[in-house]
C-alpha cells in the first residue's frame, strides 16, 4: 500500500490514531521533505506528465519552503567559510514586494556558490534496469527533458482551449461542457504522447529510477521543472489578484471538480475504463479552468501565480489549505476510477499482510512503552529497539510486501468496492484495518464522502460496538497525543547517540507509537476506535479550534525533528 509519510506529515488537521496507523501499516519514513520527494509524492498522486499539469496550489508553497530551506543551509555553509560577503545575500523568493514566482536562485546565492569552494559532482548510477530495459543516466535526462517539453504544449494547448470554450459558451449562452464532450475536445487536440508510454515504462517504475539519482544534481534538476513548469501566467494580472481571492476561488474549484468527478463515477465501469488516467486529468483540468474563467474570470494560470505572492499567509491558512487538498485528493480519485482492479486474490494477501504488520507493531510499540514508562529503559535504549525492529522487518517477508501492488487509499477503495461481495474479501478488510485509514480521510477530505461505495461501507462504523465518546473528548486526546509527542522529542534531541545513528524515519515512529500509546493507556481506547469517534464526530471536529491548533503543533514539531535529524550531527557525538 501507499507509504503516507511525507504526505501524512504535510497535510492538516490529522488526527494522532489516524498518524500511527499510517505509520504502522506502512513503515512511513517522516523525513523532512526535499524536493526530489516532493516530487515522488506528486508523481505517484499525478503520474509524471500529470505532476506538471494538475494545479496543486499546497504543493507550490511546500517547493518554496523546501528550496527556501535549502537556501538558508547554504548561507549557513558561506559563513562556516568565513565569507562575510556571502552570508550577505540571500535567496530571492518572491513575496507581494517582488516577483511572482520568482521561485530560483537569485544573483546573491550565485554569489554564495561562488564564495564556497564546490563540493564534487555526485552522480547517479551510469545505468539502471527497469521494465526489463536499461537505461543510460543519458536515456533518462533525456526522458525528463521530453516530458517537460510535452507538458508545456499540453498545458498551453489546454489552457487556449478553455478560454475558447468559456468565450464561445459565454456569447451563444451554452449548458456546461459533459465529462464526455470535454474528453473529445480533448482527443481533437491531438496533444504528443508521454515519453513514457513510447518507451513502455510505467509511471511507478520511473519513480523508482528517479529515487536512486536523489543525490544526482543534474537529474535532480531536471527532474524539478517537472514538479513545478514555468508560470504561464501574466505577472500584472497575478498582482490584482488578493489573498481572500485566492480561497475563494479555490473553494469554486473544489465544487467544480465534484461536478467532474461525480459525473464520471457516475459513468458505467466499462466506460470508465476506456480512458486514460492522463486523459482524465487533463478532461479535469479544462472543465475546471473553462468553469473558472466563464463565472469568475480569472485564469488559472494567474491564479497559481498569485499563490506564490501569499506564500506563508496561506501555508497557514486552514480554509485554503483544506480546499487544496480536497482537489488533489478529488483528481487523485478520478485518476484512480480508470485503473483496472488487481486480481481479488492479490488484493486479500495485500489486506493480510497490512493487518498482520499493524498487529505485530502495536503489540511490539505498546511494550515499548510501558518500558519506558517504568523506566525500565531509556529514550535511546527505546529508540534502538525501534530501529532493531525495523532491520529484523526487513528480510524475506518484507521484500515479499514489495513484491505486492502498490496501492493508494483511492485504489484500495476502489478495490474493495469491487470485490465487497466475497466473504473472504470482507474478513481480510476488516483485519486489515483500512477502514479506519479510510475514515479518517473521510474526516479530513469531506468532500470525497459519497463519491464510491465508500460512504456505504463506512456507516457501518456508527453500529460498531465501540466505546461512546463526545468530540470534546476526541480534541483532549489529540492534545495529550501533542503533549507526549512534544515530551518524547525534548527526551531524544538531548539523547546522547552514536556518531551516525540518528535515524529520521525511526524517530518519527518513536515519537508518535509512544504518544498513541500513553493516549490509549489514559482513556482506555484503541486507536480504531479513536478513529470511529472522529468519523461520527466529522462535521463538529472539521470546525474545531483546538483541535486545529493541536494538529497544526503537532505537524510542527514533527517537522523540526525530521529537519534536525536529518542534518550532519555533531562530530563530538558518543556513546
Amino acid at each position: 500500500a501507499e507509504p503516507h509519510g511525507e504526505e501524512a506529515l504535510a497535510e492538516p488537521g490529522a488526527l494522532g490514531a489516524f498518524w500511527l496507523r499510517e505509520a504502522a501499516q506502512h513503515g512511513a519514513a517522516m523525513a523532512a521533505p526535499t524536493e526530489a520527494s516532493l516530487l515522488s509524492e506528486k508523481c505517484k498522486r499525478f503520474g509524471l506528465l500529470g505532476a506538471g499539469l494538475v494545479c496543486d496550489s499546497m504543493m507550490t508553497l511546500r517547493l518554496a519552503e523546501v528550496r527556501a530551506g535549502s537556501a538558508v543551509r547554504a548561507e549557513s555553509a558561506a559563513e562556516s567559510k568565513g565569507s562575510a560577503e556571502a552570508a550577505s545575500v540571500g535567496y530571492a523568493l518572491a513575496s507581494p514586494s517582488s516577483a511572482p514566482f520568482a521561485l530560483g536562485p537569485s544573483n546573491g546565492a550565485a554569489a554564495i556558490r561562488a564564495a564556497v569552494p564546490a563540493a564534487p559532482a555526485v552522480l547517479g548510477p551510469a545505468t539502471v534496469v527497469a521494465n526489463g530495459q536499461t537505461l543510460t543516466r543519458q536515456e533518462i535526462l533525456d526522458i525528463l527533458t521530453e516530458t517537460v517539453r510535452v507538458q508545456g504544449i499540453v498545458q498551453q494547448e489546454v489552457s487556449v482551449l478553455a478560454r475558447k470554450i468559456a468565450k464561445e459558451s459565454k456569447k451563444k449562452k451554452k449548458g456546461r461542457l459533459t465529462f464526455l464532450d470535454g474528453h473529445k475536445k480533448i482527443l481533437e487536440l491531438n496533444l504528443p504522447k508521454e515519453p513514457l508510454e513510447e518507451r513502455g515504462l510505467t509511471e511507478s517504475a520511473f519513480q523508482k529510477i528517479l529515487n536512486q539519482y536523489e543525490e544526482d544534481d543534474e537529474v535532480m534538476t531536471c527532474a524539478q521543472q517537472l514538479l513545478h513548469p514555468a508560470g504561464k501566467g501574466d505577472p500584472e494580472r497575478a498582482a490584482g489578484i488578493t489573498m481572500d481571492r485566492i480561497v475563494e476561488i479555490h473553494k469554486f474549484m473544489v465544487t467544480e471538480m465534484q461536478k467532474v468527478l461525480q459525473e464520471f463515477l457516475e459513468l458505467s465501469q466499462d466506460v470508465r475504463r476506456t480512458f486514460t488516467g492522463k486523459g482524465c486529468e487533463t478532461t479535469a483540468e479544462l472543465l475546471v479552468s473553462i468553469a473558472v474563467e466563464q463565472v469568475l474570470s480569472v485564469r488559472c494560470e494567474d491564479v497559481e501565480q498569485a499563490v506564490i505572492r501569499y506564500e506563508e499567509p496561506l501555508q497557514s491558512h486552514p480554509e485554503f489549505t483544506r480546499y487544496t487538498e480536497q482537489l488533489a485528493n478529488m483528481m487523485s480519485h478520478l485518476i484512480g476510477a480508470t485503473q483496472p482492479r488487481v486480481e481479488k486474490a492479490e488484493f486479500v494477501q495485500l489486506l493480510q499482510q497490512m493487518g498482520d504488520s499493524t498487529k505485530k507493531f502495536k503489540t511490539f510499540s505498546k511494550q515499548v512503552y510501558e518500558d519506558y514508562r517504568s523506566k525500565a529503559c531509556t529514550i535511546v535504549e527505546a529508540y534502538r529497539r525501534f530501529d532493531d525492529f525495523t532491520e529484523q522487518n526487513a528480510g524475506p517477508d518484507a521484500q515479499e510486501a514489495q513484491e505486492m501492488p502498490d496501492l493508494s487509499s483511492v485504489e484500495m477503495q476502489l478495490c474493495y468496492d469491487e470485490y465487497r461481495d466475497d466473504e473472504e474479501v470482507r474478513r481480510a478488510w476488516d483485519h486489515s484495518g483500512a477502514e479506519t485509514t479510510l475514515m479518517m480521510q473521510s474526516v479530513l477530505s469531506p468532500s470525497l464522502a459519497g463519491n464510491s461505495r465508500s460512504a456505504s461501507s463506512s456507516s457501518g462504523a456508527d453500529e460498531r460496538k465501540v466505546k461512546k465518546l463526545k468530540s470534546s473528548e476526541v480534541v483532549e486526546m489529540q492534545e495529550l497525543m501533542v503533549d507526549e509527542i512534544r515530551r518524547t522529542t525534548q527526551a531524544l534531541k538531548t539523547a546522547t547517540m552514536r556518531p551516525g545513528e540518528r535515524k529520521p524515519e525511526i524517530a518519527m515512529q518513536l515519537v508518535q507509537a509512544l504518544a498513541s500509546a500513553a493516549v490509549e493507556r489514559r482513556f482506555g481506547i484503541s486507536a480504531e476506535e479513536m478513529a470511529v469517534a472522529s468519523f461520527q464526530h466529522a462535521a463538529v471536529l472539521q470546525k474545531n479550534e483546538r483541535l486545529a491548533r493541536a494538529s497544526e503543533e503537532q505537524q510542527d514539531i514533527l517537522m523540526q525533528l525530521a529537519r534536525s535529524w536529518g542534518q550532519a550531527p555533531p562530530e563530538a557525538e558518543g556513546e
